[in-house]
């Protein structure tokens, strides 16, 4: 078993470099005639609804401007006859950029997608241990481009879900990294200044090495991250979710990084209290750790992963069943072939992210796998092996296919998109706004508006999300 565990290690550290190297991770009509496409309520998902013979639906006005980019052109109103069959056609949006931060970025955003024939924004209200809103248990955001006293979430629902082309709005949260400097935050509540560094180990709330090291990467940068095997990381996260959900009328959660550090695989989760848990679980010397590749705590520590997703969908369900719990979630390598070569995955042995049990226990409404591969090298089989399987082997639950168009020329982004929803999964998903593809790493207002009608080439006309399936009884767990 441990000459297994070596070869996993080796093996798979050699496919979190590769993916390293492909890239970061992460995110107007005239008036309508009836019938048209509602919403019957601001958090409910847009069921297709009929209104009655002189329903007065407020229009969009005859255009909206970009900055500096004249006007958006003219979209054809979405009324049922001129709708495409139901797909989630979204864009993360993510708050290391310029994107959602003012007022006017937000009217610029909301007016692109439009013009693209979008309806779903993933937008990153949660960067690390912080807020991008205002009724928030955390602190808000050090962001200088953040205008002062703004909600952006507030802003954004409120722009996007106007008038009858309405997008969705998911709330992106990174979730287990905490802060992203080796100095700390300025705001005492933090997180990590209440549960970082502490004096006291058992105090802590980081996810630490073997070795007791709770930097993950290295002197040119790195992220201090929560260890999902601490009973009070689960609640504090879960409390997170749920308090947004219970103030702000989104569409979605999306969870983001929710898995451990991929730097060094499975050397990292040894928080204290994890390791006392486990040893007291499986009856082993407390004064001792496990070793990395101890099958048991390899199967712990993917459990705590699982669990914590199952506690914020619980959760999120009790108080708003309509709105979608979601993840973004690892693809890395060549990707598997058969329904048995999942085990051998870099998000399951690797990084401890079994996001194929999630959807069979249907703990999340859907996923999003982030198929970040290049078109026009090898890589571009390998994005074709893995939506392949995303799509056969989904199972309870679907797949919005999510495509890494910051990686390639336009060309190519057009191409995957093509071929990507010519498999009919749920969705798919674009990253980046700020990043539309390779050749657009600075783009301007006239660079995305003719981003947008490439996308309309595609998209060519707008369409109702899908519905969600019925919500699932599932135990919060420990």
């Amino acid at each position: 078993m441990v000459r297994f565990g070596v070869l996993v290690v080796g093996c798979l550290t050699f496919l979190g470099l590769a993916f390293l190297a492909a890239g970061p991770l992460h995110a107007s009509t005239p008036p309508l005639a009836t019938p048209v496409l509602v919403s019957p309520s601001a958090t409910a998902w847009p069921i297709p609804v009929v209104t009655s013979a002189g329903a007065t639906v407020t229009p969009y006005p005859t255009s909206v401007g970009l900055a500096g980019a004249g006007r958006v052109p003219l979209v054809p109103a979405p009324t049922l006859q001129s709708l495409d069959a139901p797909e989630l056609r979204a864009v993360w949006v993510d708050a290391f950029h310029d994107g959602f931060k003012t007022p006017q970025q937000v009217d610029t955003l909301v007016a692109w997608a439009r013009a693209a024939n979008l309806n779903a924004l993933f937008v990153q209200v949660r960067r690390r241990g912080d807020a991008y809103y205002l009724s928030s248990l955390e602190p808000r955001a050090e962001d200088p481009d953040l205008a002062p006293g703004f909600d952006a979430l507030q802003y954004l629902i409120d722009k996007a879900h106007q008038g009858p082309q309405r997008l969705q709005v998911h709330a992106w949260l990174a979730t287990l990294p905490v802060w992203y400097m080796r100095t700390p935050p300025l705001a005492p509540n933090h997180a990590f200044n209440t549960h970082g560094l502490t004096a006291n180990p058992a105090d802590s709330w980081l996810m630490s090495r073997d070795d007791g090291e709770t930097w993950a990467g290295d002197d040119n940068g790195g992220t201090y991250y929560l260890d999902p095997g601490d009973p009070a990381v689960q609640a504090y996260t879960t409390d997170v979710f749920v308090n947004l959900v219970r103030n702000y009328g989104v569409d979605g959660v999306h969870l983001d990084q929710v898995r451990y550090y991929e730097g060094e695989p499975l050397r990292w989760g040894y928080n204290p209290t994890s390791v006392a848990r486990f040893n007291a679980q499986f009856n082993r010397d407390p004064a001792t750790q496990p070793d990395p590749t101890d099958p048991d705590w390899i199967a712990w520590r993917r459990d705590q992963v699982s669990a914590l997703v199952r506690r914020i969908y619980t959760q999120v369900k009790a108080i708003k069943p309509d709105v979608a719990v979601t993840a973004a979630v690892v693809t890395w390598g060549r990707g598997p072939v058969t329904d048995a070569d999942w085990q051998k995955q870099a998000a399951y042995a690797a990084v401890l992210q079994d996001w194929r049990t999630w959807l069979q226990q249907g703990i999340v409404d859907y996923l999003l796998p982030m198929d970040y591969f290049r078109e026009g090298t090898e890589q571009a089989g390998w994005f074709d092996t893995w939506t392949q399987w995303q799509v056969t082997y989904a199972n309870r639950r679907g797949v919005v296919l999510g495509l890494g168009s910051y990686l390639n020329s336009q060309d190519g982004v057009l191409a995957q998109l093509s071929r990507a929803r010519a498999l009919g999964p749920l969705g798919v998903a674009l990253y980046s706004y700020a990043v539309p593809d390779a050749d657009l790493e600075n783009a301007s207002a006239d660079d995305r508006l003719a981003f947008a009608a490439q996308l309309r080439s595609i998209f060519t006309r707008p369409a109702p999300v899908p519905t969600l399936g019925p919500a699932l009884v599932a135990s919060a767990g420990p």
